[in-house]
């Protein structure tokens, strides 16, 4: 069996392109992996460092961003039996991408993009570009309609 993986961000534009993927790939002979990453920020507030999410935080966001990934698996028509749906924090989502994709030995990754165009899209760093050029497997970019 092929591993799918697929990765998204929790934005309605992008779990509304990856759903077009039920048209246009057959899942039904794959694991499908859903991956969605947190990355956990560090500000400095006056002396004292914050981290955001604190560690409090991982059961209720894991368990919110569980059940959105779940619903997209639905969506997409795969089979309970063949979805593996993962939800990680890190400092580097596309270090922990990349390790994962590596870890299940992925045949494809699937990324939908924002669609940023001009000066915001110059500045903001993309994981579909980061995975284009360092992705251990083939990648799909979904771009939004």
């Amino acid at each position: 069996m092929k591993n799918i993986v697929i990765c998204t961000d929790l934005n309605q534009n992008s779990l509304d392109t990856l759903k077009t993927l039920a048209r246009n790939l057959d899942l039904k002979e794959a694991i499908v992996h859903l991956v969605h990453v947190f990355e956990i920020h560090m500000y400095n507030a006056d002396i004292v460092p914050v981290i955001y999410p604190t560690e409090a935080q991982y059961p209720e966001i894991e368990q919110s961003t569980l059940g959105i990934l779940d619903k997209l698996a639905h969506d997409l028509g795969a089979r309970e039996d063949q979805v593996r749906l993962k939800c990680f924090f890190s400092h580097s989502r596309e270090e922990r991408i990349s390790s994962y994709l590596n870890d299940v030995q992925a045949d494809l990754v699937v990324v939908a993009t924002r669609g940023k165009h001009g000066i915001q899209g110059f500045f903001s760093s993309s994981l579909a570009d980061f995975l284009c050029k360092y992705s251990p497997c083939d990648v799909l970019v979904l771009r939004p309609k």
